[in-house]
């Protein structure tokens, strides 16, 4: 079946993310507001549309990190595999943080 695949972040980005990251309260108690979920703190800042297949890639994520500085989503690579494969790395001030090896990406 052709598709669009999303393989998303690596392990490294997602870790740079987990150390990094401002996390804010996503939900919580109306009674008493305790905190009944978190997650980063992030917004959609462009669309990857294009990208996928039938122009459903991913829509693309900017990160508060604690420092005060921006991690965004970038797609890495793209390759074709029964449909594209949509790899993502981090850029912090141009610098890619957490790209995948090449090597998974031509074995995708």
């Amino acid at each position: 079946m052709r598709c669009t695949q999303l393989m998303g972040l690596s392990s490294k980005a997602e870790e740079f993310l987990k150390e990094h990251c401002n996390i804010v309260v996503t939900q919580e108690c109306p009674r008493c507001h305790h905190p009944l979920s978190e997650g980063r703190e992030c917004e959609a800042y462009e669309s990857a549309a294009h990208v996928g297949m039938f122009d459903d890639g991913p829509e693309l994520q900017e990160y508060q990190l604690r420092d005060g500085r921006k991690a965004r989503e970038v797609v890495q690579a793209a390759p074709w595999s029964s449909g594209p494969c949509i790899f993502l790395c981090l850029e912090v001030d141009g610098e890619r943080i957490g790209e995948w090896p090449q090597e998974e990406i031509d074995n995708a």
